[in-house]
Protein backbone atom coordinates (compact mmCIF):
# COMPACT_ATOMS: atom_id res chain seq x y z
CA UNK A 1 0.00 0.00 0.00
CA UNK A 2 1.56 3.65 -0.74
CA UNK A 3 2.54 5.44 2.08
CA UNK A 4 0.33 8.18 1.47
CA UNK A 5 -2.95 5.35 1.38
CA UNK A 6 -1.85 4.38 4.81
CA UNK A 7 -2.08 7.90 6.28
CA UNK A 8 -5.81 8.64 4.97
CA UNK A 9 -6.78 5.07 6.05
CA UNK A 10 -5.60 5.79 9.93
CA UNK A 11 -7.42 9.34 9.55
CA UNK A 12 -11.22 9.61 10.35
CA UNK A 13 -12.63 9.12 7.07
CA UNK A 14 -13.86 12.81 6.54
CA UNK A 15 -14.70 15.58 8.76
CA UNK A 16 -17.68 16.17 10.11
CA UNK A 17 -19.25 20.11 8.12
CA UNK A 18 -22.69 19.74 10.08
CA UNK A 19 -22.37 22.27 12.71
CA UNK A 20 -23.70 19.94 15.61
CA UNK A 21 -21.39 16.81 14.15
CA UNK A 22 -18.65 19.13 13.98
CA UNK A 23 -19.18 20.56 17.97
CA UNK A 24 -19.18 16.80 18.67
CA UNK A 25 -16.38 16.10 16.64
CA UNK A 26 -13.93 18.69 18.24
CA UNK A 27 -15.61 18.18 21.75
CA UNK A 28 -14.13 14.33 21.10
CA UNK A 29 -10.73 15.65 20.49
CA UNK A 30 -10.36 18.42 23.32
CA UNK A 31 -11.22 15.73 25.73
CA UNK A 32 -8.93 12.96 24.08
CA UNK A 33 -6.41 15.86 24.27
CA UNK A 34 -7.16 16.19 28.03
CA UNK A 35 -7.04 12.85 29.37
CA UNK A 36 -3.77 12.42 26.58
CA UNK A 37 -2.11 15.19 28.70
CA UNK A 38 -3.10 14.58 32.11
CA UNK A 39 -2.12 10.24 31.54
CA UNK A 40 -0.40 9.39 28.40
CA UNK A 41 -1.68 8.01 25.24
CA UNK A 42 -1.13 4.25 26.73
CA UNK A 43 -2.86 4.86 30.09
CA UNK A 44 -6.27 6.12 27.81
CA UNK A 45 -9.13 3.91 26.93
CA UNK A 46 -11.93 4.98 24.41
CA UNK A 47 -14.79 4.69 26.76
CA UNK A 48 -13.04 7.33 28.83
CA UNK A 49 -13.06 9.34 26.20
CA UNK A 50 -16.46 8.71 25.28
CA UNK A 51 -17.75 9.48 28.85
CA UNK A 52 -15.59 13.06 29.03
CA UNK A 53 -17.12 13.87 26.05
CA UNK A 54 -20.48 12.94 26.72
CA UNK A 55 -21.62 10.73 24.35
CA UNK A 56 -21.83 6.56 23.89
CA UNK A 57 -19.08 4.65 23.03
CA UNK A 58 -21.08 3.87 19.72
CA UNK A 59 -21.11 7.48 18.56
CA UNK A 60 -17.78 7.49 19.43
CA UNK A 61 -16.92 4.99 17.13
CA UNK A 62 -19.26 6.60 14.53
CA UNK A 63 -16.30 9.22 14.14
CA UNK A 64 -13.02 7.24 15.17
CA UNK A 65 -13.07 3.70 14.14
CA UNK A 66 -9.78 3.05 16.72
CA UNK A 67 -7.93 5.08 19.25
CA UNK A 68 -5.27 5.67 16.74
CA UNK A 69 -7.47 7.28 14.68
CA UNK A 70 -7.87 9.95 17.33
CA UNK A 71 -3.82 9.87 17.92
CA UNK A 72 -3.42 10.80 13.82
CA UNK A 73 -6.15 12.92 14.10
CA UNK A 74 -4.34 14.89 16.83
CA UNK A 75 -0.87 14.49 15.19
CA UNK A 76 -1.67 15.89 11.92
CA UNK A 77 -3.21 18.83 13.13
CA UNK A 78 0.45 19.50 15.09
CA UNK A 79 2.02 18.67 12.19
CA UNK A 80 0.07 20.92 9.79
CA UNK A 81 0.24 23.74 12.28
CA UNK A 82 4.08 23.37 12.74
CA UNK A 83 4.42 23.01 8.89
CA UNK A 84 2.97 26.50 8.71
CA UNK A 85 5.54 27.89 11.09
CA UNK A 86 8.35 26.75 9.49
CA UNK A 87 6.93 27.50 5.96
CA UNK A 88 6.66 31.05 7.37
CA UNK A 89 10.16 31.32 8.72
CA UNK A 90 11.97 30.40 5.46
CA UNK A 91 9.34 32.59 3.11
CA UNK A 92 11.82 35.20 2.88
CA UNK A 93 14.90 33.44 3.08
CA UNK A 94 17.53 34.93 0.47
CA UNK A 95 21.17 34.76 1.88
CA UNK A 96 22.99 32.90 4.33
CA UNK A 97 22.57 35.54 6.73
CA UNK A 98 18.60 34.79 6.67
CA UNK A 99 18.88 31.15 6.41
CA UNK A 100 20.98 30.86 9.69
CA UNK A 101 18.61 33.12 11.61
CA UNK A 102 15.39 31.25 10.21
CA UNK A 103 17.31 27.46 11.15
CA UNK A 104 17.93 28.91 14.84
CA UNK A 105 14.56 30.60 15.07
CA UNK A 106 13.00 26.70 14.23
CA UNK A 107 14.49 25.36 17.14
CA UNK A 108 12.68 27.72 19.22
CA UNK A 109 9.51 27.78 17.35
CA UNK A 110 9.43 23.67 17.26
CA UNK A 111 10.26 23.88 21.00
CA UNK A 112 7.13 26.31 21.98
CA UNK A 113 4.98 24.50 19.67
CA UNK A 114 5.31 21.36 22.22
CA UNK A 115 4.86 23.73 25.40
CA UNK A 116 2.30 25.32 23.73
CA UNK A 117 -0.25 22.22 22.64
CA UNK A 118 -1.44 19.86 25.90
CA UNK A 119 -0.70 16.26 25.24
CA UNK A 120 2.10 17.44 22.35
CA UNK A 121 4.79 15.36 23.51
CA UNK A 122 2.79 12.43 24.43
CA UNK A 123 0.55 12.13 20.95
CA UNK A 124 4.43 12.34 19.04
CA UNK A 125 5.39 9.37 21.53
CA UNK A 126 2.11 7.61 20.07
CA UNK A 127 2.87 8.16 16.71
CA UNK A 128 6.68 5.98 17.19
CA UNK A 129 4.60 3.15 18.63
CA UNK A 130 2.27 1.71 15.80
CA UNK A 131 3.94 2.04 11.66
CA UNK A 132 0.58 3.72 10.53
CA UNK A 133 1.18 6.69 13.16
CA UNK A 134 5.12 7.12 11.87
CA UNK A 135 4.07 7.92 8.21
CA UNK A 136 2.81 10.89 9.47
CA UNK A 137 5.67 11.83 11.62
CA UNK A 138 7.83 10.97 8.43
CA UNK A 139 5.77 12.94 5.99
CA UNK A 140 5.94 16.15 8.04
CA UNK A 141 9.71 15.76 8.00
CA UNK A 142 10.18 15.49 4.86
CA UNK A 143 7.89 18.28 4.36
CA UNK A 144 10.03 20.35 6.68
CA UNK A 145 12.73 19.33 4.69
CA UNK A 146 11.48 19.99 1.02
CA UNK A 147 10.95 23.83 2.65
CA UNK A 148 14.89 24.06 4.15
CA UNK A 149 16.80 22.99 1.49
CA UNK A 150 14.47 25.56 -1.21
CA UNK A 151 15.72 28.21 1.23
CA UNK A 152 18.96 27.15 0.79
CA UNK A 153 18.74 27.26 -3.01
CA UNK A 154 17.38 30.44 -2.65
CA UNK A 155 21.05 31.04 -1.15
CA UNK A 156 23.16 29.95 -3.83
CA UNK A 157 20.82 30.81 -7.09
CA UNK A 158 24.02 29.75 -9.42
CA UNK A 159 24.95 26.15 -7.68
CA UNK A 160 26.03 23.19 -9.74
CA UNK A 161 24.53 19.85 -9.22
CA UNK A 162 27.04 18.90 -6.58
CA UNK A 163 26.09 21.44 -4.39
CA UNK A 164 22.34 20.67 -4.86
CA UNK A 165 22.57 17.31 -4.20
CA UNK A 166 24.44 18.05 -0.99
CA UNK A 167 21.83 20.72 -0.31
CA UNK A 168 19.19 17.85 0.16
CA UNK A 169 21.55 15.44 2.60
CA UNK A 170 22.45 19.09 4.60
CA UNK A 171 19.02 19.89 4.68
CA UNK A 172 17.48 16.26 6.22
CA UNK A 173 20.42 15.99 8.73
CA UNK A 174 19.32 19.76 9.77
CA UNK A 175 15.58 18.65 10.29
CA UNK A 176 16.62 15.27 12.12
CA UNK A 177 19.00 17.12 14.25
CA UNK A 178 16.29 20.12 15.31
CA UNK A 179 13.74 17.23 15.92
CA UNK A 180 15.72 15.22 18.08
CA UNK A 181 17.17 18.28 20.33
CA UNK A 182 13.57 19.18 20.73
CA UNK A 183 12.38 16.14 21.51
CA UNK A 184 15.12 15.62 23.89
CA UNK A 185 14.63 18.90 25.79
CA UNK A 186 11.14 18.11 25.83
CA UNK A 187 11.50 16.00 28.42
CA UNK A 188 13.69 17.94 30.34
CA UNK A 189 12.77 20.75 33.41
CA UNK A 190 13.02 23.94 31.02
CA UNK A 191 16.07 25.59 32.30
CA UNK A 192 17.69 22.09 31.30
CA UNK A 193 16.05 22.29 28.19
CA UNK A 194 17.03 25.87 27.20
CA UNK A 195 20.42 25.09 27.17
CA UNK A 196 20.59 22.27 25.20
CA UNK A 197 18.97 23.77 22.77
CA UNK A 198 21.49 26.92 23.15
CA UNK A 199 24.11 24.20 22.80
CA UNK A 200 22.35 22.84 19.90
CA UNK A 201 22.19 26.12 18.09
CA UNK A 202 25.31 27.15 18.85
CA UNK A 203 27.94 24.15 18.66
CA UNK A 204 25.84 22.19 16.18
CA UNK A 205 23.79 23.95 13.97
CA UNK A 206 25.97 27.08 13.44
CA UNK A 207 28.96 25.58 12.38
CA UNK A 208 27.35 23.54 10.07
CA UNK A 209 25.40 26.42 8.45
CA UNK A 210 28.02 28.45 7.83
CA UNK A 211 30.34 25.71 6.73
CA UNK A 212 27.27 24.42 4.02
CA UNK A 213 26.52 28.09 2.99
CA UNK A 214 30.10 28.75 2.46
CA UNK A 215 30.85 29.76 -1.27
Amino acid sequence: MPEDAAIQQILPRKEPVQERSRKRFERILEEATGLIDAQGVDAVAMKEIAAAAEISIASLYQYFPDKAAIIATLADRFYREGQTCVQSLFATVADAASFEAAMLEMVDSYYGCFLEMPGAFAIWQATQADRRLQLLDEEDCALHVQTVQAAMLRTHPDADSQWVAEAEVMAKLFVGAIAGAVRAAVALPEDEARDLLNLCKTRMLRPAIRASLAA
